[in-house]
């Protein structure tokens, strides 16, 4: 059991890794694990030894510091999403960015972006390129997309509340291009989503969140109580973490590990 424990918390650690870029198609950072961990983090967790209950607090909890003592708020992710409506049924997925520039992934393969400005287009075919425009020269073929576009951030802006709305956001300037999303899916219990920079969240619709930033080698928890604490890998591989956050980090590496299948058999 305790060695069960000890392989989890090294899954823990190495949880994330950015894997080289090979060709134009991947050009979004991937992540990497191994088959033989994902047993024994299933066999820690099955056992109960990944959360033992701390008497004091009443809490479970592993490790033996508070979970406050443990975050580390500089490793927050440069960005993530805040806001994300689902009209795939007829257009696409629409999405806000926590620096608030809007995008929508459109059911034709296209991607459509505006820029936090309100005022900078970045356009992306099917082909994967990359095209660039502004409100006032936008091509007639967008006019559509543009309209859709609009839909989608009047419904995100009257309807849906800002994930971590009250943290300060990093400068995005710093960024050499703002990502937008790669794929996503939802499942009976969660949406997931991919951007191009590697971040990974994930949002369960019990409205716990979860945001693993490779650049940050941390993840971000957001728990029902809209508590936003970022923890960096290292730091969970050292002193374990709270059950919410791992059991949610389990479910995460199995729709990661098909994320990884379905992209190689591409």
């Amino acid at each position: 059991m305790q060695q069960a424990t000890t392989y989890h918390r090294r899954y823990l650690g190495k949880f994330y890794e950015k894997c080289p870029r090979r060709d134009a198609s991947q050009r979004h950072d991937r992540l990497m694990f191994t088959y033989d961990e994902q047993a024994a983090i299933k066999a820690a967790h099955k056992s109960g030894t990944l959360a033992p209950t701390n008497e004091q607090n009443g809490r479970q909890q592993v490790g033996y510091r508070s979970g406050n003592e443990l975050t580390d708020p500089a490793a927050q992710p440069v960005i993530w999403i805040s806001k994300w409506v689902d009209y795939s049924d007829k257009y696409g997925f629409g999405y806000q960015l926590s620096d608030d520039s809007v995008g929508v992934m459109y059911n034709d393969g296209t991607r459509l972006i505006m820029m936090a400005n309100g005022y900078n287009i970045h356009y992306i075919n099917r082909e994967g390129d990359e095209l660039y425009y502004t409100v006032k020269d936008c091509p007639i073929n967008l006019e559509k997309k543009m309209k859709l576009m609009n839909f989608f951030m009047k419904y995100m802006n009257e309807h849906l509340m800002k994930a971590g709305g009250s943290i300060a956001v990093k400068q995005s300037d710093s960024l050499s291009r703002i990502p937008y999303i790669h794929q996503w899916f939802r499942t009976q219990t969660a949406v997931v989503m991919q951007l191009t920079n590697g971040t990974v969240q994930i949002n369960f619709l019990d409205h716990a969140k979860i945001i693993m930033c490779p650049l940050m080698t941390a993840v971000t928890y957001i728990d029902h109580d809209k508590n936003f604490k970022t923890y960096r890998f290292q730091t969970i591989q050292e002193n374990g973490c709270c059950k919410g956050l791992a059991d949610n980090l389990l479910y995460a590496y199995e729709k990661i590990k098909l994320m990884l299948q379905n992209s190689h058999a591409r």
